[in-house]
């Protein structure tokens, strides 16, 4: 994926997040609207109040992971905290941001892809954390019962991407693009039951 084409992709996220947001938080403001009056609460609106917040923190996730990122902008460690809290929630896996500093949007947006990468090693579940340095730069682990993908991995360290790569499966693409774009070295260590990113 040449650096345009990065770009491009990165564009079509942010369309996407910029669009799909209005809508679902009008329904939120809607249901919070529905619950000032009084009504009772029902199994329907439980459910609809969770399927709201489940799209919203997924976009919320994406519009950083996918979309368009600047070292000039930064984002707080508690915001993001909460945007992974939010979208880890009825998942079986576990993130920990443990910056306690703001941190350029290019470089949180790396690490993202980061995260969803290590996530596809643990379909049974488990934890994540995510951590940085000056020294090191970013190291961003996973805990648990791995199986990986040689294929999608190998991409990390330059293979092209598969003529058959899923959607779920682009940040493969995209992570060794951002880190290039940010010149940092790119690796990835697995030992038996962790996995680290680091870059």
């Amino acid at each position: 994926m040449a650096q345009d084409r990065l770009t491009l992709a990165r564009l079509i996220g942010s369309r996407l997040c910029h669009d799909l947001i209005s809508p679902i938080g009008a329904i939120a403001n809607g249901m919070e609207l529905v619950a000032l009056s009084g009504a009772p609460q029902s199994p329907e609106l439980e459910l609809i109040n969770a399927s709201v917040a489940g799209a919203t923190a997924r976009i919320r996730f994406y519009r950083i992971a996918l979309g368009m990122s600047s070292g000039e902008q930064r984002l707080g460690a508690s915001e993001l905290r909460r945007i992974l809290d939010d979208y880890y929630r009825d998942t079986r896996l576990r993130c920990t941001w443990e910056l306690i500093e703001d941190a350029p949007r290019n470089e949180v947006q790396a690490a993202f892809l980061a995260l969803l990468c290590l996530g596809t090693a643990l379909p049974l579940g488990g934890t994540m954390q995510v951590q940085h340095s000056a020294q090191a730069g970013w190291t961003v682990q996973a805990s648990g019962q791995l199986r990986l993908e040689p294929a999608l991995w190998e991409m990390l360290n330059g293979a092209k991407p598969p003529e058959d790569l899923e959607p779920a499966q682009v940040q493969f693409a995209m992570l060794p693009e951002c880190t290039s774009a940010l010149h940092r070295q790119l690796h990835h260590h697995k030992s038996e039951d962790q996995l680290t990113i680091s870059f």
